[in-house]
């Protein structure tokens, strides 16, 4: 399986994960990105003016311990509140 981003490889049975606006999810979904793992988890999440930064670490932290997982995706504007843990984050995807 190839990926559109250069250089990165998605292995059979993992995900391309979104963390995005509504716009940036529902255009990911409408290209086929959107799944839901066995547990029912979806591999994206939609940030609005509403959604805490607490929420969008926690998420953030979720989807790089998944096992499931081969690239996350986050619009910039949603990841500089969490640039600290993004950053920090050192491991490859997935991390377990």
């Amino acid at each position: 399986m190839t990926s559109a981003i250069p250089g990165a490889a998605v292995a059979k049975g993992r995900l391309i994960v979104i963390i995005g606006d509504e716009d940036t999810c529902v255009g990911s979904l409408l290209g086929g990105v959107g799944e839901l793992n066995k547990s029912g988890q979806p591999n994206y999440m939609v940030v609005d003016k509403n959604t805490s930064v607490q929420e969008i670490e926690h998420c953030f932290r979720n989807f790089v311990n998944r096992n499931d997982i081969a690239i996350i995706m986050i619009k910039q504007h949603i990841a500089e509140p969490i640039r600290y843990a993004v950053d920090s984050h050192t491991k490859s995807i997935p991390a377990k």
